[in-house]
This record gives C-alpha cells, structure tokens and sequence, in this order.
C-alpha cells in the first residue's frame, strides 16, 4: 500500500497477458505443426514455404483454404439426403452413396474428402471409387459447368433438385475440383 496525497490506496498489480508458450499472437495466428513458430495467415499458400516442414504449402491444406468448410459441406449433404432421401446422392456419387454414403465411410469422410481433395480424380482415390463413378461424376460437374439441365435430367435429377445440386457442385468447380 501506498500513501498519495494522504489517502492510503492499492497499487493496481500489473499482470502480463498471459502467453503461453503454445498460444500464437493475433497477426501471427497460424501454429507450424510440431513447433514454437507462429505464422501470419496471408503466408499459408504463397508458394514459399515458412513452417520448418513447408506444411504452410501442403497441397491438402491450400485446397480445403479454398474451399467451403468441411462442416458447411457435411451440413449440406446431410440437408440433400433429409430433402431427397438416403439415396439421392447415388445419382452424383453413383452406387458406393447408397444409404446415406455409408459405403463411402459417411458424410463427415465424404466432407472431408470434398475439402482435401485437390481434383476430382483425387476426391475417387480418396475414397475407393471405381473409374465408371468417377466418371460419372465428372459428367454431371461438367453438366453443371456447361448449364446442361438436359443431362442432369437425364441422370435423375429432378427440377425441384437441381438448384441444391448446382450450387454445391459450382462451389467445387470454382475451386478447381475439375482441373
């Protein structure tokens, strides 16, 4: 305690903010995996590696920064099978996406696959889809691509579905799914 000007006050303690040794400051959110070091957001995918291990450039990681959040992609498919039923997106996946993409190891894999995936080809290796799928699958990107509502048609896509179908599907191609 201190005495100013006759009156006896506390000394306010001056405490720190407290930084761990494994918090990132504001301008330099981004932790390099493995390690003490602090990146700024406008280095991760710039083409020059910052992180000791370059993950600041790792391919999935740029891909999935360009694209909607895997938890905006899995809420989406999870509304289109609630709106269209467990099958519907066999008509986009072809037959792995029966019952609610349970082959394909679910939506939250299906999500995540769609995010990290570079390219389309990527997306099938991703998860063990056959060539005839896959192709399948780039015919109805590049329906949407070219406004072809003929060919959507054609593939069982209703009218009432194909507003939901093109923009998930365009959110994916301007993102490069198609490269």
């Amino acid at each position: 305690m201190h005495e100013a000007y006759g009156y006896m006050y506390r000394q306010p303690e001056y405490h720190p903010p407290t930084q761990g040794p494994k918090d990132c400051m504001p301008y330099e959110p981004f932790r390099c995996p493995g390690g003490g070091i602090c990146i700024s957001i406008q280095y991760l995918c710039d083409g020059a590696p910052d992180c000791p291990d370059g993950y600041d450039e790792n391919l999935r990681l740029c891909t999935a920064a360009k694209r909607p959040p895997v938890e905006e992609t899995a809420s989406f498919l999870h509304s289109l099978l609630a709106s269209h039923g467990p099958n519907y997106l066999e008509k986009l996946f072809g037959n792995k996406a029966r019952n609610a993409l349970e082959p394909l190891g679910g939506v939250q894999k299906v999500a995540i696959a769609l995010s990290e995936s570079q390219t389309i080809d990527e997306f099938g290796d991703a998860l063990h889809l056959l060539r005839p799928d896959v192709e399948h699958l780039r015919s109805v990107f590049m329906a949407v691509e070219n406004g072809d509502i003929g060919l959507l048609k054609s593939l069982g896509i209703k009218d009432s579905e194909l507003g939901d179908v093109k923009f998930f599907l365009e959110k994916l191609v301007n993102t490069g799914f198609l490269d």
